[in-house]
């Protein structure tokens, strides 16, 4: 995290707006190491596919549903956990999604059947669902001007999982599938004891009070004052951010679909060892990128450019770089084309689920970022069949056409929520209430 953040408690509380809860960095560090978690778990199991497959005697097929099963349950848990998260708190939320991503990484280890790992892949999508929360979370603690800044991080412990997840999967696998799912399940567990040590609950006061007021209307209370209905309210234009996100996402999740395949029929004839091999050291090397654009260069860039600029100049940059990977050459020439456009897709991201904050109460920020993580994981779940499908029955390229078009419908859309944001409805930000 930034070396200083105003409403970050280093040794003596900060200075900061009426109810706005002051946290620890370890509180940060922690959260963060959350979403590093849910890449990693992943990032690990997915490596060992073939070998799981093997031991169970399941076609491949059936190995690579693991997959779209993760996502599904995803999808239906991240807007729950989002809305739960908002009513209990996101400490409570947080630390039963780290309970869940512990418990499912024994599960898949100890594992008997192949239905029995699929459960326990069941609940680790399910626990999986969190992007929503720590993004509510950081939305808590952080002002308008801070906000983008500090989501970025959460790509940055993404990438960090991308980076060291296969790689260390992979290297796991030589003791046996268990072994991995053993040394994942153990990095979980200490990731809750320092959860349980460190997290403080970050809701405001104003939002518990109105979330409570809501919730006595729901058992049949009173009716709520129309200042807490209001504030319950996702504003329509929110839903361009979800549709946004919907498609920005639906891009890379068909480029993830096809690239392996297309990389072994177009540059390595169909060899799929030598394939295999470019495809894990671009995908760590696109890890490293991803690093260094969120961590390093997205703060920069939005203070010299600001968001709508630097907006536009990450979708110049996704878009040329699928275009440019449709008409690649040579393997690596592809390769610089999606790296090309990972950097550029880092540029977008933090912008979309900050500005979907300036939007809403805070009562409702787990819900609303819980909505749209829950539009982009249900992306990853029709691309495989939506893109698979197009690979084998119209072009090759196609994918890399479509997201090209998504991106500009999905950044025309990032605009068209600039221009309908209610900003006479939306809560005052913290340095507005102190000023």
């Amino acid at each position: 995290p930034p070396s200083a953040g105003p409403r970050v408690r280093r040794g003596r509380p900060r200075r900061r707006a009426p109810g706005m809860p002051s946290v620890s960095r370890a509180a940060l560090w922690t959260v963060y190491l959350v979403m590093l978690m849910d890449t990693l778990n992943f990032g690990i199991v997915f490596p060992l596919v073939p070998s799981i497959a093997k031991q169970f005697g399941a076609s491949a097929t059936l190995a690579a549903s693991m997959a779209t099963v993760y996502s599904l349950c995803q999808m239906i848990a991240t807007p729950i956990l989002g809305q739960l998260s908002d009513r209990i708190g996101r400490k409570p939320i947080l630390l039963i999604s780290l309970v869940g991503t512990t418990l499912s990484s024994f599960g898949t280890g100890m594992a008997g059947s192949f239905h029995v790992l699929m459960a326990a892949r069941c609940i680790n999508g399910m626990s999986g669902g969190t992007p929503g929360v720590v993004n509510a979370f950081l939305a808590d603690v952080t002002t308008k001007e801070e906000r983008p800044d500090y989501m970025s991080y959460v790509s940055v412990a993404n990438s960090v999982g991308i980076i060291v997840g296969p790689a260390l999967g992979g290297l796991l696998s030589q003791q046996g599938f268990p072994t991995a799912c053993f040394v994942s399940g153990t990095l979980s567990a200490a990731n809750l004891v320092m959860a349980l040590l460190t997290l403080k609950e970050s809701r405001w006061q104003q939002a518990r009070d109105i979330s409570a007021s809501l919730t006595a209307v729901e058992e049949g209370a009173a009716p709520a004052a129309a200042p807490a209905e209001e504030a319950a309210r996702i504003p329509l234009a929110a839903n361009f951010l979800f549709l946004s996100g919907f498609f920005l996402i639906l891009g890379f999740a068909a480029m993830e679909s096809i690239v392996a395949y297309y990389l072994m029929d177009t540059f390595f004839d169909g060899d799929s060892k030598k394939s295999g091999q470019f495809y894990g050291e671009m995908f760590t090397f696109v890890g490293i990128v991803m690093f260094i654009v969120s961590g390093l260069i997205y703060k920069r860039a939005r203070v010299a450019c600001g968001e709508k600029l630097l907006l536009t100049i990450g979708a110049c940059m996704r878009t040329v770089g699928f275009l440019a990977q449709a008409a690649a050459p040579t393997a690596m020439s592809f390769a610089g084309a999606l790296v090309f456009c990972v950097a550029g897709n880092q540029l977008i991201f933090p912008t979309t689920s900050s500005l979907l904050t300036t939007m809403c109460h805070k009562s409702i920020y787990g819900r609303a970022l819980g909505v749209q993580q829950g539009f982009q994981a249900l992306s990853r779940v029709l691309a495989p069949v939506m893109f698979g499908a197009a690979y084998d029955h119209l072009t090759h390229k196609f994918s890399f056409y479509a997201c090209a078009a998504s991106t500009i419908l999905s950044v025309a859309l990032i605009f068209a929520a600039y221009a309908a944001r209610p900003d006479a409805r939306r809560a005052p930000e913290p340095d507005e209430m102190m000023a």
